[in-house]
């Protein structure tokens, strides 16, 4: 920011004066091997008010804009002078004015004020198989193709689903099919149920009378002799089967927390300051959500870790208050550049008049 005293008003309003807008890649100066922000260049251009041509040699651009036009400007213009009963034209000048600035920006793959990475990471964002919301006004979720599902589009929408594009449909009838992306569709039978789609009775089963929790199945290679196995999501020799804790392995976000439900079933919990559906967590930035509570105009939001963040004041204010924010500096007691037998007023923040 600058310090200036008040200036004559030779300026249109600016909002009338954006005529050409200059994009360009900008690298930011984060750290890390993964840029997150890829600001973009802007470019605007304006004019000064329309005045005599002998009276624009010293015409200055507004502060933060470069002249680019020399001598008197160009005489492109016309101004006017009321009198009485007319209005008078003549020819003028004016000068022509650029300022550059960069507009925040996420690269690829990332979104939010933060710019964190996408689910499923910045370099495949939600698994190649859905759209994140990306982008500085992004919310980070995904929108899954057709068939899949998850905080990432890590899986089958449907838990009877199978194949790495999710549009097979399992066919068991009395049996467990192997389900999901990496799934083949093939069929665990359930006790008294042979073939490929576990839709055979297999009668012999009644008199082999098989324990609670195991199964009757054939086997050896001929598939003639029967024998009696555990069911999916127990294990044990066929005669005592004890239910299998899938928790016992890593079938959950390593920053989740699982439950176990019983047999071959099980809930995965994001932790603390994480968020998703457990099989894929990630953490919260309360940043990416109405400045983390900052009022806006005086502070900014600095992300501390999942589900953690702070305020710290912007240039030119100090001493934060929760939930009004900042003071704005008094910059004629630090910077007064104004003349001695001036009246010195702050009116923006490192501005003063």
């Amino acid at each position: 920011s600058s310090l200036s005293c008040s200036w004559p008003s030779l300026f249109f309003p600016l909002s009338f004066l954006l005529l050409g807008l200059l994009r360009a890649e900008a690298g930011s100066s984060q750290q890390g091997p993964v840029k997150k922000q890829c600001d973009q260049r802007l470019l605007i251009r304006m004019k000064t008010k329309c005045v005599p041509c002998s009276l624009n040699l010293d015409t200055q651009c507004p502060a933060g804009y470069t002249k680019i036009t020399n001598g008197t400007g160009t005489p492109d213009c016309r101004y006017y002078l009321e009198t009485k009963t007319h209005t008078l034209s003549f020819s003028g000048c004016r000068h022509r004015c650029v300022k550059e600035f960069e507009q925040p920006e996420c690269c690829q793959g990332h979104w939010g004020p933060d710019c964190m990475a996408c689910p499923g990471g910045a370099a495949s964002p939600c698994n190649g198989r859905g759209r994140c919301s990306q982008g500085m006004a992004g919310n980070g979720t995904c929108t899954c193709q057709k068939g899949f599902g998850g905080t990432a589009c890590e899986k089958c929408a449907e838990d009877n689903l199978f194949g790495p594009d999710c549009t097979s449909v399992c066919g068991c009838i009395h049996g467990v099919c192997n389900s999901g992306i990496a799934g083949d569709g093939s069929c665990t039978c359930l006790s008294g149920y042979q073939g490929p789609r576990c839709d055979q009775p297999i009668a012999e089963c009644e008199a082999l009378q098989c324990p609670a929790h195991s199964r009757c199945a054939a086997s050896g290679e001929d598939g003639k002799q029967l024998e009696c196995t555990c069911l999916p999501g127990f294990h044990g020799d066929g005669t005592q089967c004890e239910p299998i804790n899938p928790c016992s392995s890593k079938v959950c976000d390593p920053n989740a927390d699982c439950i176990f439900l019983g047999p071959n079933q099980h809930k995965c919990t994001c932790g603390e300051g994480y968020t998703g559906d457990g099989e894929i967590c990630l953490p919260i930035d309360p940043c990416q959500a109405a400045h983390g509570g900052c009022p806006a105009q005086s502070s900014t939001c600095i992300y501390d870790g999942p589900g953690k963040s702070h305020c710290e004041c912007k240039e030119h204010y100090t001493n934060f208050v929760p939930g009004k924010g900042c003071s704005m500096m008094d910059s004629c007691e630090t910077n007064n550049t104004c003349h001695k037998k001036a009246k010195c007023s702050t009116v923006a923040p490192g501005q003063i008049m």
